[in-house]
């Protein structure tokens, strides 16, 4: 099964201030802020919606197709990928951009200041779809170029293919008829309980109206777990105990690379969303969002622990 993942490359720089920015920050002068905070070092991980969801396929033993734009700095990264059986092929560069950045702080109240550059990711990818065969190949719409979303879900529901669509932290860009025809030109659609609820303002449309346009909506909780929905009706899959958690960025990229996997070899959903839990529960218990790793083994290990046989 051939498995097409779009979406963004990024660069997280993750940094900790070892104070309150509210300390520093008086709400009598928000109209004028002029601050600065020291902070204790930073990490820098490879990221974007697009670079974790391969890399949970990889740690899965798939070798996925990754559609996406990169900046000129990308060495590191594509060699990276590479290491990790992550195919590079449909990855244009762009010399005249960055590529995506994430500038993250977080302060002891666990607030936290973030700036994003889209660099590359500002240039549509562009992708033909008709060389794909529909019938042994899934594809995955996240979070990336607008554009590229669009034409994606458009091609892949042209083509006949299975197409999953992740709008994520694209949401706030969309229109409500753009966002409703990505999502009828979907087989699912996958987001987080807030998410959701920005796709209900954004469409006006219920749980019921989106299964009108769509086969099957899965709604990832957190430590709840996940929802799945269909004509059918409801289900609720717990997640993993992980009691040595550390950080949960990543986790919905982690657990869309097993549903993924669990949907192309026709598990089933229930069977597939477990799946997903699983590999989320790896992800969490490392910082950054492609920084675990684990056997086979252990993964049906704790699929047993979980769900049982």
């Amino acid at each position: 099964m051939e498995i097409l993942v779009s979406g963004a490359l990024a660069i997280d720089r993750i940094m900790t201030y070892n104070g309150r920015f509210g300390d520093h920050i008086a709400p009598e002068r928000v109209h004028r802020i002029n601050v600065g905070f020291t902070v204790d070092g930073f990490h820098a991980y490879f990221g974007g919606t697009g670079g974790n969801i391969a890399y949970s396929l990889a740690m899965l033993g798939e070798r996925p197709r990754l559609i996406a734009a990169i900046g000129y700095d990308c060495r590191e990264y594509l060699e990276w990928l590479g290491q990790n059986g992550i195919a590079t092929d449909d990855i244009i560069v762009v010399a005249e951009e960055a590529t995506a950045s994430a500038f993250i702080t977080t302060d002891l109240g666990h607030n936290q200041i973030t700036f994003f550059n889209p660099g590359a990711m500002k240039q549509p990818v562009g992708f033909d779809f008709s060389g794909v065969n529909p019938e042994e190949s899934i594809s995955i719409v996240a979070p990336c170029n607008l554009a590229d979303m669009a034409d994606f879900t458009e091609q892949g529901a042209r083509a006949g293919i299975y197409t999953i669509f992740d709008p994520g932290q694209s949401l706030p860009a969309w229109d409500a008829e753009g966002l409703t025809t990505a999502i009828g030109n979907s087989d699912l659609l996958i987001a987080n309980e807030y998410e959701m609820g920005l796709i209900g303002d954004t469409t006006g449309l219920d749980e019921a109206g989106l299964l009108e346009r769509t086969g099957a909506i899965v709604t990832t909780l957190g430590g709840g777990g996940v929802r799945i929905a269909t004509a059918d009706g409801g289900q609720s899959i717990p997640c993993v105990p992980t009691p040595d958690a550390v950080d949960p960025t990543g986790a919905g990229d982690a657990f869309r690379g097993g549903l993924i996997l669990g949907l192309a070899r026709k598990e089933g959903l229930e069977r597939a969303a477990q799946l997903g839990c699983a590999c989320a529960h790896f992800a969490i218990r490392q910082p950054g969002t492609q920084e675990y790793r684990y056997t086979m083994d252990e993964l049906e290990a704790a699929l047993r622990r979980a769900y049982g046989e």
